[in-house]
């Protein structure tokens, strides 16, 4: 689990906005290189989502969804009470990975990997449940299948609900990084306030 925060936290777990954004393909390769992490993901969710919110800031539902994760997954997710910065790091990703409102609706699980220099492999898994205790479960089970998905080959994907939406990104398909990185910057460098 990365945390990205609005400012530093001096905890030295996690990255702030402004080093995210300027660093992020890197920050994938240094994990990759570093048996850090086999895939990556990013949990998006908006200021509204309190249940997702909620299990992020505790530390319980933190450690066990960081152990879950371990050296198979880097997942990323934004870390802030500001609105406008949830509005603008959605924006940001979402124009990056070329996601529209037709592909998935907050709460969601991007699932992504990095191969022979393009992003390739785009899943999107809706978070439903806005209990708490149900919506935890919930995303635990979407990371452990996913996981269990990629260490096993012969594993079969659990089936979603059948009113859970499941995107493979086909319309983006594998996005080179070169044209990856160009999308991420025209909509870094639209977000006023942060300067890259």
């Amino acid at each position: 689990m990365v945390p990205i925060y609005e400012q530093g936290k001096g905890n030295g777990l996690g990255y702030t906005f402004d080093e995210f954004i300027k660093r992020f393909v890197t920050i994938c390769n240094d994990h990759k290189d570093n048996n850090r992490a086999k895939s990556f993901a990013f949990i998006f969710y908006d200021f509204g989502d309190k249940a997702v919110k909620d299990i992020l800031k505790d530390q319980g539902g933190f450690v066990e969804l960081d152990r879950l994760s371990g050296k198979d997954l880097s997942v990323f997710y934004l870390h802030s009470n500001n609105k406008a910065l949830f509005k603008a790091f959605n924006e940001i990703f979402f124009g990056a990975f070329q996601i529209t409102d037709n592909d998935s609706k907050l709460p969601f699980v991007l699932f992504f990997n990095i191969v022979d220099n393009e992003v390739a492999n785009l899943e999107i898994i809706e978070i439903e449940h806005s209990n708490l205790m149900l919506a935890f479960k919930e995303l635990y089970d979407i990371i452990k299948n996913y996981i269990d998905r990629a260490n096993d080959k012969s594993i079969k994907a659990v089936k979603p609900k059948t009113n859970k939406i499941v995107s493979f990104l086909k319309a983006a398909g594998r996005v080179t990084l070169d044209n990856f990185l160009q999308l991420f910057m025209e909509k870094a460098s639209e977000y006023a306030g942060h300067y890259l």
